[in-house]
Protein backbone atom coordinates (compact mmCIF):
# COMPACT_ATOMS: atom_id res chain seq x y z
CA UNK A 1 0.00 0.00 0.00
CA UNK A 2 1.28 3.44 -0.97
CA UNK A 3 0.65 6.46 1.23
CA UNK A 4 0.05 9.70 -0.67
CA UNK A 5 0.25 13.17 0.84
CA UNK A 6 -1.55 16.07 -0.83
CA UNK A 7 -0.18 19.60 -0.37
CA UNK A 8 -1.07 23.00 -1.79
CA UNK A 9 -2.06 26.50 -0.87
CA UNK A 10 -5.44 27.61 0.44
CA UNK A 11 -8.14 26.85 -2.19
CA UNK A 12 -5.61 25.27 -4.54
CA UNK A 13 -7.84 22.27 -5.23
CA UNK A 14 -6.46 19.76 -2.74
CA UNK A 15 -9.93 18.48 -1.88
CA UNK A 16 -10.82 18.08 -5.55
CA UNK A 17 -7.61 16.15 -6.21
CA UNK A 18 -8.23 14.00 -3.15
CA UNK A 19 -11.75 13.26 -4.39
CA UNK A 20 -10.32 12.06 -7.73
CA UNK A 21 -7.88 9.79 -5.90
CA UNK A 22 -10.78 8.38 -3.91
CA UNK A 23 -12.72 7.69 -7.11
CA UNK A 24 -9.68 5.85 -8.44
CA UNK A 25 -9.68 3.54 -5.42
CA UNK A 26 -7.73 5.27 -2.67
CA UNK A 27 -8.87 5.52 0.91
CA UNK A 28 -8.72 9.07 2.28
CA UNK A 29 -7.89 10.29 5.76
CA UNK A 30 -9.34 13.79 6.22
CA UNK A 31 -7.37 15.46 9.02
CA UNK A 32 -9.81 18.37 9.23
CA UNK A 33 -12.67 16.00 10.02
CA UNK A 34 -10.48 14.21 12.52
CA UNK A 35 -9.74 17.60 14.07
CA UNK A 36 -13.46 18.23 14.43
CA UNK A 37 -13.81 14.92 16.25
CA UNK A 38 -10.98 15.92 18.57
CA UNK A 39 -12.96 19.01 19.56
CA UNK A 40 -15.73 16.65 20.72
CA UNK A 41 -13.43 14.50 22.86
CA UNK A 42 -14.18 15.14 26.57
CA UNK A 43 -10.54 15.15 27.66
CA UNK A 44 -9.48 17.40 24.79
CA UNK A 45 -12.36 19.76 25.58
CA UNK A 46 -11.16 20.11 29.14
CA UNK A 47 -7.62 20.84 27.95
CA UNK A 48 -9.02 23.46 25.58
CA UNK A 49 -11.09 24.98 28.39
CA UNK A 50 -8.02 25.11 30.65
CA UNK A 51 -5.98 26.91 27.97
CA UNK A 52 -8.55 29.12 26.27
CA UNK A 53 -11.28 29.47 28.96
CA UNK A 54 -15.00 28.86 28.63
CA UNK A 55 -15.21 31.80 26.20
CA UNK A 56 -14.55 29.43 23.27
CA UNK A 57 -17.50 27.21 24.16
CA UNK A 58 -21.13 27.64 23.13
CA UNK A 59 -24.17 27.49 25.38
CA UNK A 60 -24.38 23.70 25.00
CA UNK A 61 -20.82 23.15 26.17
CA UNK A 62 -19.35 22.45 22.76
CA UNK A 63 -16.22 24.08 21.36
CA UNK A 64 -17.15 26.96 19.06
CA UNK A 65 -14.83 26.67 16.08
CA UNK A 66 -15.36 30.30 14.97
CA UNK A 67 -14.53 31.58 18.45
CA UNK A 68 -11.46 29.35 18.63
CA UNK A 69 -10.36 30.36 15.13
CA UNK A 70 -10.51 34.04 16.09
CA UNK A 71 -7.97 33.34 18.82
CA UNK A 72 -5.54 31.07 16.97
CA UNK A 73 -5.44 32.61 13.48
CA UNK A 74 -3.65 35.92 13.09
CA UNK A 75 -0.27 37.59 12.71
CA UNK A 76 0.43 38.55 16.31
CA UNK A 77 2.70 36.64 18.69
CA UNK A 78 -0.34 35.89 20.82
CA UNK A 79 -2.15 34.31 17.87
CA UNK A 80 0.86 32.20 16.96
CA UNK A 81 1.32 30.99 20.54
CA UNK A 82 -2.38 30.16 20.81
CA UNK A 83 -2.21 28.13 17.59
CA UNK A 84 0.86 26.27 18.85
CA UNK A 85 -0.92 25.47 22.12
CA UNK A 86 -4.00 24.19 20.29
CA UNK A 87 -1.82 22.02 18.06
CA UNK A 88 -0.21 20.46 21.14
CA UNK A 89 -3.69 19.33 22.13
CA UNK A 90 -4.98 18.29 18.73
CA UNK A 91 -2.06 16.96 16.67
CA UNK A 92 -1.20 13.90 18.81
CA UNK A 93 -4.85 12.83 18.83
CA UNK A 94 -5.25 13.34 15.08
CA UNK A 95 -1.97 11.51 14.52
CA UNK A 96 -3.23 8.52 16.47
CA UNK A 97 -6.40 8.43 14.36
CA UNK A 98 -4.22 8.62 11.26
CA UNK A 99 -2.04 5.72 12.39
CA UNK A 100 -5.06 3.52 13.13
CA UNK A 101 -6.79 4.38 9.86
CA UNK A 102 -3.68 3.61 7.83
CA UNK A 103 -3.14 0.27 9.57
CA UNK A 104 -6.76 -0.70 9.00
CA UNK A 105 -6.53 0.25 5.32
CA UNK A 106 -3.40 -1.85 4.92
CA UNK A 107 -5.12 -4.84 6.53
CA UNK A 108 -8.02 -4.52 4.09
CA UNK A 109 -5.63 -4.55 1.14
CA UNK A 110 -6.28 -0.96 0.06
CA UNK A 111 -3.96 0.02 -2.79
CA UNK A 112 -3.38 3.65 -1.74
CA UNK A 113 -4.00 5.69 1.39
CA UNK A 114 -4.29 9.47 1.05
CA UNK A 115 -3.41 11.90 3.82
CA UNK A 116 -5.37 15.14 3.38
CA UNK A 117 -3.92 17.41 6.07
CA UNK A 118 -2.94 21.09 5.77
CA UNK A 119 -0.59 20.64 8.76
CA UNK A 120 1.04 17.49 7.38
CA UNK A 121 4.55 18.97 7.35
CA UNK A 122 4.31 20.69 10.71
CA UNK A 123 2.91 17.59 12.40
CA UNK A 124 5.54 15.31 10.84
CA UNK A 125 3.01 13.06 9.13
CA UNK A 126 4.60 13.70 5.75
CA UNK A 127 7.52 11.47 6.73
CA UNK A 128 5.31 8.41 6.30
CA UNK A 129 4.25 9.32 2.73
CA UNK A 130 5.59 7.38 -0.25
CA UNK A 131 4.47 10.11 -2.66
CA UNK A 132 3.63 13.77 -2.13
CA UNK A 133 1.49 15.71 -4.61
CA UNK A 134 1.59 19.50 -4.74
CA UNK A 135 -1.55 21.03 -6.24
CA UNK A 136 -0.22 24.11 -7.97
CA UNK A 137 -2.53 27.07 -8.57
CA UNK A 138 -1.84 30.79 -8.84
CA UNK A 139 -2.81 33.15 -6.03
CA UNK A 140 -5.34 34.72 -8.39
CA UNK A 141 -7.08 31.41 -8.97
CA UNK A 142 -6.98 30.44 -5.32
CA UNK A 143 -8.29 33.78 -4.11
CA UNK A 144 -11.14 33.61 -6.63
CA UNK A 145 -12.15 30.21 -5.27
CA UNK A 146 -11.88 31.43 -1.68
CA UNK A 147 -14.07 34.45 -2.40
CA UNK A 148 -16.62 32.11 -3.96
CA UNK A 149 -16.73 30.36 -0.55
CA UNK A 150 -17.66 33.70 1.03
CA UNK A 151 -14.21 34.26 2.49
CA UNK A 152 -12.73 37.74 2.53
CA UNK A 153 -9.29 38.41 1.10
CA UNK A 154 -8.07 39.16 4.61
CA UNK A 155 -9.33 35.78 5.87
CA UNK A 156 -7.60 34.11 2.94
CA UNK A 157 -4.28 35.80 3.75
CA UNK A 158 -4.52 35.07 7.49
CA UNK A 159 -5.25 31.38 6.96
CA UNK A 160 -2.48 31.06 4.42
CA UNK A 161 0.04 32.79 6.69
CA UNK A 162 -0.68 30.16 9.37
CA UNK A 163 0.61 27.43 7.03
CA UNK A 164 4.06 26.72 5.63
CA UNK A 165 5.12 28.83 2.68
CA UNK A 166 4.22 27.42 -0.73
CA UNK A 167 7.88 27.05 -1.72
CA UNK A 168 8.44 24.81 1.29
CA UNK A 169 5.45 22.66 0.40
CA UNK A 170 6.62 22.42 -3.19
CA UNK A 171 10.06 21.20 -2.09
CA UNK A 172 8.47 18.24 -0.32
CA UNK A 173 6.56 17.18 -3.43
CA UNK A 174 7.70 14.61 -5.94
CA UNK A 175 4.76 15.39 -8.24
CA UNK A 176 3.37 18.84 -9.12
CA UNK A 177 -0.23 18.87 -10.37
CA UNK A 178 -1.24 22.14 -12.12
CA UNK A 179 -4.71 23.40 -11.30
CA UNK A 180 -5.35 26.76 -12.89
CA UNK A 181 -7.70 25.19 -15.41
CA UNK A 182 -10.97 23.33 -15.06
CA UNK A 183 -11.77 20.18 -13.12
CA UNK A 184 -11.32 17.92 -16.14
CA UNK A 185 -7.69 19.03 -16.46
CA UNK A 186 -7.06 18.31 -12.78
CA UNK A 187 -8.75 14.93 -13.12
CA UNK A 188 -6.53 14.01 -16.09
CA UNK A 189 -3.35 15.02 -14.25
CA UNK A 190 -4.24 13.05 -11.12
CA UNK A 191 -5.30 10.04 -13.19
CA UNK A 192 -1.95 10.12 -15.01
CA UNK A 193 -0.13 10.08 -11.68
CA UNK A 194 -2.27 7.16 -10.47
CA UNK A 195 -1.72 5.13 -13.62
CA UNK A 196 2.06 5.56 -13.50
CA UNK A 197 2.75 5.32 -9.76
CA UNK A 198 -0.10 3.36 -8.15
CA UNK A 199 -1.90 1.17 -10.68
CA UNK A 200 1.34 -0.51 -11.75
CA UNK A 201 2.76 -0.82 -8.25
CA UNK A 202 3.09 -4.28 -6.77
CA UNK A 203 2.96 -3.11 -3.14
Amino acid sequence: MKTIGVLGGIASGKSAATHVLKELGAEVFDADRAGHRVLEDPVAKEEIRARFSSAVFDSEGNVSRPKLAAIVFGDSAEHKQALADLEKISHPRIGEELRKARNQARERGVRAFVVDAPVMIKAGWIESCDHVLFIDASRESRLKRALARNWTENEFDIRESAQEELDIKRRYADFVIPNDGDLSQLRDEVAAFWKKQIATSSS
